[in-house]
């Protein structure tokens, strides 16, 4: 039995202090006042060439058990706030066939990294040759960075979306008539295409960096991809100051 004891003594000595990093305790859901303010300004990129650039303002108008009113509106516009209903996760919401539905989930509290979730949901009211589309998006809270935004410098937990969008559209049979004019006169020119159908396929990405005293992302990358894996369109937001309310 002392054998074994100071086998066992010798054993402990003979193996390396080993320090086992405690993992990041999960982040927990922000608690929302009437008057938290942010702004942030945001590039949107449309192709090679498409540019442009806003500063845009929200606040928080009304807290509720489940939800919050948040308004927006272009930093100094006389206009009021357009106020959206959102969750208290910022989660989006959409009236679908009756039923509310949520259609965007950045944010799923205790946030952990390594946790995922989705959000899926079809569109079934035609807009435009679109008659329906269907969204699914897999979050996943990728781990801690340090991110430069006009605001200042964060350590920022970074959550990745990516999704897919198939919109299903109908071009309807259309016949168009003209007359051009030449110097020996008019001449009639009749032109017409078939009714057709087909699926139109979206790859979206989006990158969130979240910092909880800010309560929100102090920095927002939204990218569209069409069926040939070409970017068509990116937004990105950035934290221009952030004020609680008292």
């Amino acid at each position: 039995m002392r054998l074994l004891t100071r086998f066992a003594a010798l054993a402990l000595i003979a193996t390396p202090n080993i320090a086992l990093a405690a993992a990041p305790a999960p982040v927990p859901a922000p608690g929302f006042q009437i008057g938290d303010t942010w702004v942030y300004d945001r590039t949107h990129e449309v192709g090679a060439n498409g540019f442009s650039k806003q500063t845009i303002d929200l606040t928080i108008d009304r807290v509720d058990a489940e939800t919050m009113l948040v308004g927006i509106k272009p930093d100094g516009a006389p206009s009021a706030f357009v106020d959206h209903i959102t969750g208290l996760d910022w989660s989006q919401r959409r009236m679908v066939d009756g039923q509310e539905t949520v259609t965007g989930r950045p944010f799923l509290f205790p946030l952990k990294i390594g946790s995922t979730w989705t959000a899926d949901y079809v569109q079934p009211r035609p807009q435009g040759v679109q008659t329906s589309a269907h969204f699914h998006t897999t979050y996943k809270v990728v781990g801690w960075e340090d991110v430069v935004v006009p605001a200042g410098t964060f350590h920022a937990l970074k959550i990745e979306a990516n999704g897919t969008a198939e919109g299903q559209i109908s071009t309807p049979a259309s016949a168009v008539a003209s007359v051009v004019a030449t110097p020996s006169g008019g001449t009639s020119v009749a032109h017409s295409e078939r009714a057709h159908s087909g699926v139109v396929h979206v790859i979206t990405y989006d990158a969130f960096y979240y910092v909880p005293e800010i309560k929100y992302y102090v920095k927002r990358i939204e990218e569209q991809y069409n069926g040939d894996n070409v970017r068509t369109v990116r937004d990105t937001d950035t934290l221009v100051s952030f004020k609680a309310a008292h």
